[in-house]
């Protein structure tokens, strides 16, 4: 039997509908399809794709590479993904990568990061949100925008850069909320829709992981990003020119935050839909709409899987 959570349905009237980017019909692979590739293969890789580094350097990222992926080779799964993803260093509550040496030896551990690193440049791996922020990658941009060979971003990074006015930090950050967008959707620049940013905005502020955000958890990611891609036309006409605008002007009712879920039944909806009614006082958007995903999208959409006819909230012994 399927438990998977019901994937959200499109509300047709809602002015924002957060959602990461469909996958491409041909997803980003600037040094080929890796997703199989020998541990070897992907060593021989190194100076392709951040070249310009010494050869003890090399060296380093090379044995990060070897130590992570042998343990990543351990695990179940047809290739390199999906053993990621039955790793503990995918998720909403990932480890760092460095968590699972258990060497003496401290450079060990300091290498598997920057191994981490060169896997999400090169797309060998797809992580998470909360995947990817669990390991500190405080020069991913640098390393991201000349291993991606997009020239769609090449162009947002010159842009950014053509911003004195912003202080070198807040640039930074800017590249960085696109990089790691890109990196856990698994797009190039071409396919980060308003709908694609928003999702990895929220999703930065529902995990606590705003870039810059200091431990505020109520900072939303991509704020100065969503700016830069609106003044270079990324953005489709009458897209609004802030993130802010457009996340606040098209919060969903908690009518349909639940029925984004095919609930079949009509009293459940309602005790739910009430529910949220009456969290709006005590609770901020973002709190009621994981509300909604856990209530109407995890329990209740199982519960109509395992008993199709079951129509209240007195549930059966099974």
């Amino acid at each position: 039997m399927d438990f998977d959570e019901p994937v959200a349905t499109r509300f047709p009237d809602a002015a924002v509908k957060a959602a990461p980017a469909p996958r491409p019909d041909s997803p980003p692979a600037p040094f080929g399809d890796l997703t199989q590739a020998s541990i070897q293969h992907l060593c021989s890789l190194v100076e392709q794709i951040v070249p310009g580094r010494t050869h003890s350097t090399y060296e380093k990222r090379r044995r990060g590479l070897r130590l992570l992926f042998t343990h990543l080779e351990t695990l179940p799964g047809a290739d390199w993904q999906a053993k990621w993803e039955a790793s503990p260093f995918d998720g909403d509550k990932a480890l760092p990568v460095k968590t699972f040496v258990i060497s003496d030896r401290a450079q060990d551990r300091h290498d598997v990061t920057p191994a981490a690193k060169l896997a999400f440049c090169a797309r060998v791996i797809q992580p998470s949100v909360g995947g990817f922020r669990a390991n500190a990658f405080s020069d991913y941009p640098e390393w991201f925008g000349p291993a991606s060979h997009d020239p769609a971003l090449d162009v947002f990074y010159a842009a950014v850069d053509a911003r004195p006015d912003l202080g070198l930090s807040y640039r930074i950050r800017i590249k960085f909320d696109v990089a790691c967008a890109l990196t856990t959707q698994g797009i190039a620049l071409e396919h980060l829709t308003p709908e694609a940013l928003l999702h990895y905005s929220l999703e930065c502020r529902r995990l606590g992981v705003t870039h810059g955000a200091r431990g505020d958890q109520s900072r939303f990611a991509a704020l100065g990003a969503w700016e830069i891609l609106h003044s270079i036309g990324h953005f489709p006409p009458g897209t609004p020119s802030t993130l802010r605008k457009f996340i606040y002007t098209g919060q969903l009712t908690p009518e349909q935050m639940v029925d984004r879920y095919p609930l079949r039944s009509q009293a459940v909806r309602q005790v739910i839909t009430d529910y949220l009614v009456r969290r709006q006082a005590d609770t901020d958007y973002i709190t009621r709409d994981g509300l909604a995903r856990l209530l109407a999208g995890t329990f209740w959409s199982k519960i109509e899987k395992i008993c199709p006819g079951q129509a209240d909230l007195t549930l059966p012994r099974i």
